[in-house]
């Protein structure tokens, strides 16, 4: 039987759908511009492919902030593996590339990528274990746009070594902030 209009104002309105897939589109226009930018960078069209990495991050960065308003899980997962896969479009192809020139260019590439993965392993770790922490769409969107800006502006080791750089502050503070929880008393069940 229908409730009573003070009971049915008190209900949150259903989610939309149209709401979501906004945030799936915005992620499948990542990916392919992510995609893009793979392709560009493997023919040597570097400054194209910062072009292509730079929409493609600013649709992760649209989809995070879609995503975060609505707290979707789904949607906040398809956005973090999203935000793997754009990296490594990048920076895989940049450190293949990158291996006749610049071997530092190459390395840096490639340490880059790993601690990215790194930090977002532990990262989610952390999250399955228990331990609170938390990841903004603003540390999302700088990552981002260092490696569309390392790619549009050549300084590829400058905007590299500051990607390194705060991944593994986010690394060594994701690791701190597991530790200072452990050692808190932790209320009993």
């Amino acid at each position: 039987m229908i409730g009573s209009i003070p009971e049915m104002l008190d209900q949150a309105p259903p989610r939309s759908s149209g709401s979501s897939s906004s945030i799936y589109a915005y992620l499948g226009g990542s990916l392919l511009a992510a995609g893009g930018t793979a392709a560009l960078e493997l023919t040597h069209h570097r400054r194209y492919s910062g072009l292509t990495a730079l929409i493609g991050a600013l649709l992760l960065i649209t989809a995070a902030v879609a995503g975060q308003e609505r707290d979707g899980r789904r949607g906040t997962f398809a956005s973090r593996v999203a935000d793997w896969v754009f990296e490594a479009c990048v920076l895989a192809p940049l450190a293949w590339v990158s291996r006749s020139g610049s071997n530092a260019d190459a390395i840096l590439a490639m340490v880059a990528l790993g601690a990215s993965f790194v930090a977002s392993y532990e990262r989610a770790k952390g999250q399955a274990l228990g331990y609170r922490g938390s990841e903004t769409p603003v540390y999302r969107a700088i990552r981002a746009l260092l490696l569309a800006l390392a790619l549009l502006t050549g300084l590829v080791k400058t905007f590299l070594s500051l990607f390194l750089a705060l991944t593994l502050t986010a690394a060594v503070v994701r690791a701190w902030n597991v530790a200072l929880q452990e050692r808190r008393p932790r209320a009993v069940r």
